[in-house]
């Protein structure tokens, strides 16, 4: 089975494009899935992303060199 993804701004629309898609021939069933607009990720995730994006991250020569670092 394959998948298509709509992102829908207006979720006024919702029922209508629903309808219209099951009209579809092929269309199996249609499912809605609500995402959350703010970030699961924790603060500390967020802070790791922004340093990585900015450059503040640990350089390694080896492996051996990274265990050292993170002890």
């Amino acid at each position: 089975m394959t998948q298509l993804i709509i992102n829908i701004e207006d979720t006024s629309l919702l029922t209508e494009l629903k309808q219209a898609i099951k009209m579809l021939r092929g269309v199996g069933t249609v499912s809605v899935i609500e995402h959350q607009t703010e970030s699961a990720a924790s603060e500390i995730t967020l802070q790791a992303m922004k340093d990585a994006q900015s450059g503040n991250t640990v350089k390694c020569v080896d492996f051996e060199d990274y265990l050292r670092q993170v002890k």
